[in-house]
């Protein structure tokens, strides 16, 4: 399978894109939320709410943290740079654009319990903001970055529009990085406290199961038909599913051999997944080839069934109940917990309103009575 460039694109290349835009608006709703979980119990200890900037150096400090602190700004700092001319006197921009954002998260972060305002953390952030705008600027000068410029213009719809569906893609992708979940899951089998729950049926374990699966497999049709809604041409759904699909169970394994112990590697599969995604996998041998107003519409029925399954599901648990699964430290999976839950939950219903307006542009577009082809 080839996925070829053609010269025509090359004209299109030097049209603005709202990529970045996107991509930036999306990656500050991430430092945020990461930053500032879980939202709650804030509290005032009386210091001057400054103080924390006079800290002697190092007042608090973790090379773990600061090795996250300067990782996590590296794209906000790539962004901004990419956004803003003249390149080289972005980077100075890009650098207070990330020092700003980092002050503003250590001045909240002092009324957060569990959370410690540092000076340090803003040095670290500045640095990170300023290494990926540097890394923007060397890298907008190489080939790779056209082509894969150009890629996108070969594969995906153009527009404002698509450009957004591609950054909502990438932050749903965010949420697979957590290993505790079940792969495309929406609910989890509850652990660390009994369960009371009389199921209306004689056989509670199957339908457990079946609510499982059912969940799995509105999930996974769900993202994919989203991606094929995005693409340009028809005969480029079949292999882009497959490639979606296949990241997803490869950043599962790869977060799950770096966070999990050893004997609980496959915590995120399960047969009930297995199950779910049989079933999507030939419900979408039907369903990828509809025209796109009928995909996006297939794509918000099963957003809407992940609610429902939500709402079924008759257990709960502690939002520590799977923290025995990780080898991290407590503080670091109660940020790591907290940030792909908290996408997990946004992601549906952004991505209905996302489809609504999809449907909307689908509807003024239809050329033909026919509900196959494109």
């Amino acid at each position: 399978m080839q996925w070829r460039i053609p010269i025509s694109y090359l004209a299109r290349s030097s049209s603005p894109s709202w990529l970045g835009r996107h991509f930036l608006l999306a990656w500050h709703l991430v430092i945020l939320l990461v930053s500032w979980f879980p939202f709650s119990e804030w509290r005032y200890t009386g210091e001057g709410v400054l103080a924390f900037l006079a800290y002697p150096l190092p007042h608090y400090q973790s090379n773990f943290d600061n090795i996250i602190n300067v990782l996590a700004y590296v794209p906000l700092g790539y962004a901004w740079v990419m956004l803003l001319r003249p390149r080289w006197v972005a980077i100075v921009w890009a650098m207070l654009a990330g020092g700003i954002l980092s002050a503003l998260v250590e001045f909240v972060q002092q009324f957060e319990p569990g959370r410690v305002a540092s000076n340090l953390d803003i040095l670290t952030n500045t640095s990170g903001a300023l290494l990926g705008a540097v890394a923007g600027v060397v890298l907008s000068k190489l080939l790779v970055v056209r082509v894969v410029y150009l890629f996108r213009l070969s594969l995906f719809r153009s527009g404002a529009l698509t450009d957004l569906g591609i950054v909502l893609l990438a932050v749903w992708l965010l949420t697979q990085m957590n290993p505790s979940t079940p792969l495309f899951g929406v609910v989890l089998q509850s652990t660390g406290i009994p369960q009371y729950w009389t199921p209306p049926f004689p056989a509670p374990t199957l339908i457990l199961a079946a609510l499982q699966a059912m969940g799995v497999a509105a999930h996974l049709l769900s993202v994919t038909l989203f991606l094929t809604i995005l693409l340009s041409r028809q005969h480029q759904r079949g292999w882009a599913v497959v490639w979606l699909v296949g990241l997803a169970v490869l950043i599962k394994m790869a977060f799950a051999g770096m966070l999990l112990k050893p004997s609980r590697y496959l915590a995120w599969m399960d047969g009930n997944v297995l199950a779910g995604m049989l079933v999507a996998g030939v419900l979408l041998l039907f369903l990828v080839r509809l025209q796109r107003l009928w995909r996006a519409t297939a794509a918000l029925g099963c957003t809407l069934l992940i609610h429902v399954v939500e709402q079924l599901w008759p257990l709960e648990g502690p939002f520590t109940g799977v923290f025995s699964l990780f080898s991290w430290r407590y503080g670091h999976v109660t940020d790591f917990q907290g940030l792909t839950m908290m996408l997990t939950g946004l992601w549906p219903p952004v991505a209905g309103l996302f489809l609504l307006v999809v449907m909307r542009e689908s509807w003024y577009e239809r050329s033909g009575p026919t509900i196959l082809g494109r």
